[in-house]
């Protein structure tokens, strides 16, 4: 593990159990054993690190979403239906803390703030994402698919982060099949 991947855990760890503002610079140093001129070395800033852990973790979850979606037909509507079944087992992991793009603007509020606007762009690439999939599977109007799936994915998100074991993320699953069902 390189010094940028250390210090990124060791932050993700922190951000996941104590919250983004609750883990100051000081904490991560400490809990990554480095000198304060090694963390601003590889992250200027402490935006720049949040930014960084809110893209990392971002990509882990599309990596993991297009391994499982690339044995699928894509233009089919069971890709649709694995991306629900698999969002679904994703929210439902104990491991699950909630979405960070929410997290991060719950606690950056300020929308001219670099975190809450980075935030925004990630969940509007989450959306994009779930719309280009609608596309390719054949749905009517993928963007508005899109948009519907955001809505629930992200409501269940935050309803079994609040409450785990809720039932959430099957209600959403099954709503948006639903839906997806309508829409192709």
């Amino acid at each position: 593990m390189n010094m940028n991947e250390k210090i990124l855990a060791t932050a993700t760890s922190l951000f996941e159990t104590r919250g983004i503002q609750a883990s100051g610079v000081d904490t991560i140093i400490a809990e990554a054993g480095i000198a304060k001129a090694t963390l601003y070395k590889h992250f200027p800033s402490k935006n720049l690190l949040i930014t960084a852990y809110l893209r990392d973790k971002s990509n882990k979850f599309y990596a993991w979403l297009n391994s499982r979606l690339a044995t699928k037909k894509a233009d089919s509507i069971d890709i649709l239906i694995t991306l629900c079944e698999l969002v679904e087992q994703w929210i439902s992991t104990p491991e699950f803390h909630g979405l960070p793009f929410h997290i991060a603007a719950v606690e950056f509020p300020d929308p001219e703030h670099p975190i809450n606007q980075y935030s925004s762009v990630l969940a509007v690439e989450l959306q994009g994402y779930l719309s280009k999939i609608a596309a390719t599977a054949g749905a009517k109007d993928p963007e508005a698919i899109g948009q519907q799936l955001t809505m629930l994915f992200e409501g269940a998100a935050l309803v079994e982060r609040i409450s785990p074991g809720s039932g959430a993320a099957n209600r959403a699953k099954n709503a948006a099949i639903t839906l997806i069902k309508a829409s192709i």
